[in-house]
């Protein structure tokens, strides 16, 4: 079900600002998201497997840890500017007309069926089975045809969980490891504006300890967990990264 809740939600659990995210008065938060953030004032039920007592304790849910990303999560309204960004970030800003705002990973057991010189033999979690699960926000911004979201703003979604479960591959999160170089996506069913919907991003192979092939797939867990896009991208990791 649905639960009304305020209109102005906290993006981060330790600065709420810059960080808050501005919704319209009738605009509601599904359950199911207010039980996985930690993000929203309005909690119920959390199923949040461990008691938070600091800010630097890890968040786990169903779907994993909560990964923490600087550029994110820091209070500083000019933390990108001042640290080399030349303006906001295109699914994760507050101000995004789609927006991702958590992501949470569950890490393969570090293997990669690979032998030889392909093999990633240096970690012992990451690889295969790599899962990365977001939250997204589809705001009446990213309008199209009426009352729907433009497909390019699934096919914007599905790139990024490509490269940032990707980022994942060592067993801990490498930001801006690697660049996405392809992505293919088949927008199954049209996605209404104000939706609250799942991203979930795999690692399925990793080959010469560089190419991460991911599938990823958009799901609304408010209609039996339906596909509304889907799909699979290559990413090239830096040298340095594996």
């Amino acid at each position: 079900g649905r639960h009304t809740v305020r209109a102005i939600f906290v993006m981060t659990v330790r600065s709420p600002s810059p960080s808050t995210m501005i919704l319209q008065e009738d605009e509601k938060v599904p359950l199911w998201v207010q039980k996985i953030s930690t993000k929203y004032e309005s909690q119920q039920e959390s199923i949040i497997t461990n008691e938070k007592t600091s800010n630097n304790e890890e968040v786990i849910c169903c779907y994993g840890e909560r990964i923490k990303v600087e550029e994110w999560d820091n209070s500083d309204a000019n933390y990108r500017s001042t640290n080399g960004w030349k303006g906001f970030d295109l699914m994760h800003d507050t101000n995004s007309p789609v927006r991702i705002i958590d992501y949470y990973v569950k890490y393969g057991n570090g293997g990669d069926n690979k032998s030889g010189d392909d093999a990633t033999t240096n970690t012992t979690a990451g690889g295969i089975g790599t899962t990365l699960t977001g939250i997204v926000y589809f705001s009446s911004r990213a309008e199209s045809h009426k009352g729907y979201c433009h497909g390019g703003s699934m096919t914007s979604v599905m790139d990024d969980v490509i490269g940032w479960t990707a980022f994942m591959v060592t067993g801990k999160c490498i930001p801006w490891s690697g660049f996405t170089v392809q992505i293919n996506t088949s927008l199954c069913k049209p996605i209404p504006v104000n939706s609250w919907l799942l991203v979930t991003g795999k690692i399925v192979s990793v080959e010469k300890k560089r190419k991460v092939t991911i599938e990823a797939q958009i799901t609304n867990p408010d209609d039996n967990n339906i596909i509304n896009a889907k799909g699979n991208g290559l990413v090239i990791l830096n040298k340095e990264t594996l």
